[in-house]
């Protein structure tokens, strides 16, 4: 099998746009339940941590350039995607914050965050993990 590696801007984009789709035409629900199926049968890999942090920064630069705007569910659900999709163990976190009100979302593998700082999500109640 060989080694995975950092998805291309193109990937990235492709996927973001997918995500995004599916949110708007389905719902949460509905594209949760779609991309879990499309991840369910790959292997878990131990990857380096490189390949986590590209794949991580190279989606942050597309959103900066993606037309309208990708919020954080948008690039922490195609994060997390595009990690699973390559094998790579990773969890799509949702939180809230009762007071201001807000919620965010982010994508953890080994128990910390990827796409965003711990001291950042130390501020949100972790909703209950959605699937593996």
């Amino acid at each position: 099998m060989a080694r995975p590696s950092v998805p291309s801007a193109a990937a990235c984009a492709a996927v973001l746009v997918l995500v995004k789709l599916g949110l708007v035409t389905g719902g949460f629900g509905r594209a949760f339940a779609l991309a879990g199926r499309l991840v369910r049968a790959r292997p878990a890999l131990a990857p380096p941590q490189d390949l986590i942090a590209g794949t991580a920064r190279r989606l942050a630069l597309v959103a900066a350039f993606f037309p309208g705007r990708a919020l954080c569910l948008e690039q922490s659900f195609t994060l997390w995607l595009l990690l699973r999709r390559r094998g790579i163990e990773a969890q799509l976190r949702l939180g809230v914050q009762p007071y201001p009100f807000g919620a965010h979302a982010w994508v953890e593998h080994g128990g910390m965050p990827v796409n965003e700082s711990p001291e950042r999500v130390r501020s949100f109640v972790v909703l209950p993990e959605l699937a593996r």
